[in-house]
């Protein structure tokens, strides 16, 4: 098992989101201290920590990360 620390914000003057994966790790402990670090860093930002098992189809799962996006956006 993996953890990610995905991090979503809007930049100043724009209307859409950015996701982005900022840290994945097997090790607990550094995605715990990681995930301090970013919060401290991006304070008004949502920060997420997901587990994500290996070798498993994240569709199948009850949550897991993603994002929504509109069919404008593939334009």
């Amino acid at each position: 098992m993996i953890r990610i620390i995905v991090n979503a914000f809007v930049e100043e003057g724009k209307e859409t989101a950015v996701v982005e994966v900022l840290f994945a790790s097997s090790d607990h402990e550094k995605v715990e201290v990681k995930y301090q670090e970013l919060t401290t860093q991006y304070p008004d930002n949502y920060l997420a920590v997901y587990d994500l098992p290996l070798d498993t189809d994240l569709n199948t799962l009850s949550h897991y990360p993603s994002v929504a996006i509109s069919k404008e956006d593939f334009s």
